[in-house]
């Protein structure tokens, strides 16, 4: 395990498929020079029949960490990979996990895989969430999701406490956010619930909010 501390990632990887790059590229230099926080802290057996990858993580210009792989360490432009998270783990199948709460609604867990090409996510039927919040406004909760207000389950006053358990899936807008979430009452109802995120980034739910730019 490696932490990046000023990058603010941690990276997990298998020991014997890595090694420390010779040296940093030169571009990283335009990052620090932005006030951002970069490094190439390994080189990275991912096989595929590909050259070893160089690691790269930065801190993002406002606490928003990204880590890629370059088949060229001097070249951006030859990333596979890349994803922005707080938490990397390289397995020696090649695969990758990434999580964490950063240009995301919640802590946001993903896979990747090479596709023969570059590294893709995995896609997944629901996204999990599980935050323990409390609502700032009324809540609708329905029994179909999409907010369908011809088949409400419950209406949730402020202040109730909830769980949100998982994310849809599908149907993302253009900011790669989804407002449908299935939520779970402190009864044990379980059902649907919208809840689109404001201009600032934050829910009428305390605890989910968009972390980052």
């Amino acid at each position: 395990m490696l932490d990046l501390k000023n990058e603010g990632v941690r990276i997990r990887y298998p020991a014997g498929k890595a090694a420390r790059p010779a040296k940093a590229a030169a571009y990283l230099a335009n990052y620090e020079e932005a006030g951002v926080y970069a490094s190439q802290p390994l080189r990275l057996d991912i096989g595929h029949g590909l050259p070893a990858a160089t690691l790269t993580c930065d801190s993002g210009p406002s606490n928003d960490p990204m880590c890629r792989l370059l088949t060229d360490a001097e070249d951006p432009s030859t990333t596979i990979f890349e994803a922005p998270g707080k938490e990397f783990a390289f397995l020696a199948n090649g695969e990758i996990y990434v999580s964490g709460h950063t240009d995301s609604m919640y802590d946001h867990r993903r896979l990747f895989r090479h596709d023969g090409r570059r590294y893709v996510e995995a896609e997944q039927p629901f996204r999990h969430v599980g935050i323990e919040g409390k609502t700032t406004a009324p809540l609708v909760v329905t029994s179909r999701r999409g907010g369908d207000p011809g088949r409400p389950l419950v209406t949730l006053d402020a202040g109730t406490p909830l769980t949100i358990l998982l994310n849809a899936a599908d149907g993302d807008g253009e900011d790669g956010a989804n407002p449908d979430y299935l939520v779970k009452t402190r009864e044990g109802l379980v059902g649907w619930a919208r809840i689109p995120a404001r201009p600032d980034g934050r829910t009428l739910v305390e605890g989910l909010f968009y972390a980052g730019d």
